[in-house]
């Protein structure tokens, strides 16, 4: 198994919230947070600094790459994965030269999950 990852989730979507942390526990990894929106994406990943951030690009109150760019702002270093239904080759190209780590469209299935976590990890 790889290596436990802190993850926080960024997604206005309490069932969408819950099938994440599922999976992501199931993997073995630990949910540190979290947010709806980027308020509160920003203050969570200020306060628990998590390996990994994964995000939806439909919020309600915002979009999806400005939380990015907030993110990337607050710290250069930050691996965002998005997790998106918008898979779009135009948004998935956007969302990687904005500096994502990956993109994983949804709906998500565990093992891809897995996979898109392992290299939007990797050194």
């Amino acid at each position: 198994m790889a290596a436990q990852l802190r993850v926080l989730i960024v997604d206005d979507s309490p069932p969408m919230r819950f099938i994440l942390r599922g999976y992501l526990e199931q993997a073995g990894h630990a949910v540190v947070g979290e947010a709806e929106d980027q308020p509160q994406a920003l203050a969570s990943f200020r306060e628990l600094r998590p390996d990994v951030v994964t995000l939806d690009l439909s919020l309600v109150n915002e979009d999806g790459l400005s939380v990015l760019k907030a993110l990337r702002e607050q710290d250069p270093a930050a691996r965002v994965l998005i997790v998106s239904a918008n898979s779009q080759k135009k948004v998935v190209e956007f969302a990687l030269a904005s500096g994502a780590a990956g993109f994983l469209g949804k709906p998500i299935e565990p093992v891809a999950l897995a996979a898109a976590l392992a290299r939007a990890t990797q050194s």
